[in-house]
């Protein structure tokens, strides 16, 4: 999910929010929150128990629950034909349901969505002066899908290049089919075409449940920016999802073509297949404990009802499958005794499995903030919020034609860019890089356990040899047609890590980014602010007027630009953040003698019958928002665990 979210004051947006969500009227005519289901003792053995109800717990749910025993057996009423035949599948999600229009609106999803958010605060960050920051991850059914900013793009063939690190089938070639499989695409009609020049390949899709489409508004301010970029030498590209996604670009949005609200994975995967008799959802539960016997067999789940406080004891006949997302999924196998040992012990927790992994490796996208003041022609970004007759108009646009500026997500437009695009200094960045000392910039963990280290090393070269042949992106830049651009870090160096509170285990985890702790990171924030300015001092833009306020020309130097961001205020929080709302790789999926956490075929290294198919599952971030690289993720991860039962 980006944060950008305008230029307008926070104060503002919050009222707007309230303007914009709470109206009853919805098109899809359903505006309700749903209640969580109730237990009765038949109900508490399934084959298989998914722990997560986000994108990719119900991607996997529904995929496994279209699957049968094989059985031949004859049955004479649907019960037993439901409970003998087909494989039965529980999900357990931490959050309640939100089918509200502040979740299904597009517009909505320009606004941070705290309601359906996890309270999470970090800890202090060692390389960021200390500060803290929120860690934002979804608490609802959907997760990520149901509260981003709708932004559906995919990083570059090189990205998924996961079996260089001993991840045999993990590849572009390996993941591209199921890209294709989880996705439909519509383009959008030939006079919304006319006007606003879109490009796509309908090649790069398949037929889906995930609906993917463009919006059929744009800001007129947006387009200038691609001739901003063309100034820059940043090639543009016809289709970035067929594997070539550096360069400047057109994105499509996880929005339904004929509803023109949000495509989840809870309205996609979830809602078309919940009156199967096999596949049941509990909203509100917390799960706290994998149970695993003494030869480390997952035998089911304990979890909490939120709603009252009962405790139960899921089982799980052929597997239990975290799907808790980058932040809860290590989190709920260090409550399971599994985990660093001196992280669990100082928890409290009984040591089963000391297992160093858990919880490092931990990565994000850092993120700046800048800020131009410009002078937009109408209408302008942040308009909904600041003029009470546009928005009234064009809501009512959106109600009754489905139309207009409400159709419009997050930006549908962004620059992934190579590091040759932004500096000529790339090889000799890359020659520092690998003579860096690396565990003076690592957590302490790494510094006394080889395999960390040596997985961290076999990323750094793989990453070193990426960024400097330009095969993937170093940096993202959207653009909406506002003074307010944020620049993200694609690839950061930087590792951090995900640990038990050991004064409250089942309360939110430790987390800690270590962002900017390596230099490296710092050095590619001092060169993105440089290439920003260069894209708002061209040409293309010169009509807007742009004058840099944050961080303000004056700092120059990596150092004065670092540290100007790191005390500045955006109008959405701190100028510069650890976060682009895409919390990974905290369970990588990696040889453990590398520190990896799972095997390609995603089972937890040391258990039985225990597997993890979420973003904590990814070695490397990739250069792109998270949600189209985890549905094709979770549909190959659905594939994998079917062939083995």
């Amino acid at each position: 999910m980006s944060l950008c979210r305008g230029r307008y004051a926070s104060a503002v947006l919050a009222l707007a929010l309230g303007a914009i969500s709470t109206s009853t009227a919805s098109p899809t005519g359903s505006g309700t929150n749903e209640a969580s289901s109730t237990l009765n003792s038949s109900s508490q053995q399934f084959d298989y128990v998914i722990v997560g109800g986000g994108l990719s717990g119900l991607v996997v749910a529904n995929r496994l629950s279209e699957n049968s025993k094989g059985s031949n057996q004859v049955f004479s009423d649907s019960r037993d034909f439901a409970e003998y035949y087909l494989v039965s599948v529980l999900v357990l999600e931490f959050g309640p349901f939100d089918r509200s229009n502040q979740t299904l609106w597009p517009a909505n999803a320009v606004l941070i969505n705290q309601r359906d958010m996890f309270n999470i605060t970090s800890a202090p960050e060692p390389g960021m002066a200390g500060h803290t920051y929120p860690v934002l991850a979804g608490a609802v059914p959907g997760g990520g899908s149901t509260v981003n900013g709708m932004e559906f793009d995919r990083g570059s063939s090189c990205d998924y290049d996961f079996e260089a690190l001993g991840n045999s089938g993990w590849n572009w070639n390996g993941l591209f089919p199921y890209f294709k499989k989880s996705t439909d695409f519509t383009p959008p009609s030939p006079a919304v075409e006319a006007v606003y020049n879109y490009t796509w390949n309908e090649a790069a899709y398949g037929n889906g449940p995930l609906q993917a489409s463009f919006p059929d508004f744009e800001y007129p301010d947006n387009f200038p920016f691609f001739g901003a970029f063309e100034e820059q030498g940043v090639p543009f590209i016809k289709e970035h999802a067929l594997g070539n996604a550096t360069g400047v670009f057109f994105t499509p949005a996880s929005e339904d073509p004929k509803k023109k609200t949000r495509s989840s994975s809870l309205n996609a995967y979830y809602d078309p297949v919940s009156s199967r008799k096999n596949l049941k959802m509990l909203a509100q539960y917390q799960v706290t404990e994998v149970v695993l016997d003494h030869n480390l067999t997952a035998q089911g789940v304990k979890a909490t009802d939120r709603t009252n406080g009962k405790q139960y004891q899921f089982m799980a006949r052929k597997e239990v499958i975290l799907a808790a997302g980058g932040v809860h999924t290590p989190q709920v196998l260090q409550l399971s005794g599994v985990g660093p040992k001196d992280v669990l012990t100082a928890a409290g927790v009984n040591v089963k499995l000391d297992f160093p992994a858990v919880g490092s490796n931990f990565q994000d996208h850092p993120t700046a903030y800048l800020n131009w003041n410009v002078t937009n022609r109408f209408p302008y970004p942040g308009i909904l919020q600041e003029n009470a007759t546009y928005n009234t108009e064009a809501l009512a646009l959106y109600l009754n034609n489905l139309t207009g500026p409400y159709t419009k997500a997050q930006a549908n437009s962004a620059g992934f860019l190579s590091l040759d695009m932004i500096t000529k200094d790339g090889s000799s960045m890359v020659s520092s890089l690998l003579a860096q000392e690396p565990g003076q910039y690592l957590p302490p963990i790494y510094s006394n356990n080889r395999q960390l280290m040596a997985g961290y090393l076999a990323q750094r070269k793989l990453l070193a040899s990426q960024i400097e042949t330009g095969s993937v992106a170093i940096m993202e830049l959207p653009f909406t047609g506002s003074g307010s651009i944020p620049n993200a870090i694609q690839k950061p160096l930087s590792r951090g890590t995900v640990y038990l509170n050991a004064s409250d285990p089942h309360g939110e985890p430790v987390v800690t980014y270590y962002a900017f702790t390596n230099p490296f990171d710092k050095e590619i924030l001092g060169k993105m602010v440089n290439f920003t300015r260069r894209i708002m001092a061209s040409d293309a833009l010169a009509y807007l007027n742009p004058i840099e306020t944050t961080p303000g020309p004056q700092f120059q130097t990596e150092d004065e630009i670092f540290n100007q961001l790191l005390t500045a205020q955006s109008p959405f929080g701190a100028a510069l953040g650890p976060t682009f709302a895409h919390p990974s790789c905290s369970c990588p999926m990696m040889p453990h003698d590398l520190g990896g956490v799972v095997s390609p075929e995603l089972l937890v290294y040391g258990t039985k019958k225990l597997s993890i198919v979420d973003c904590s599952i990814l070695p490397v971030i990739p250069a792109a928002h998270l949600q189209a690289t985890m549905y094709a993720v979770a549909e190959k991860a659905a594939d994998t665990i079917k062939k083995r039962s």
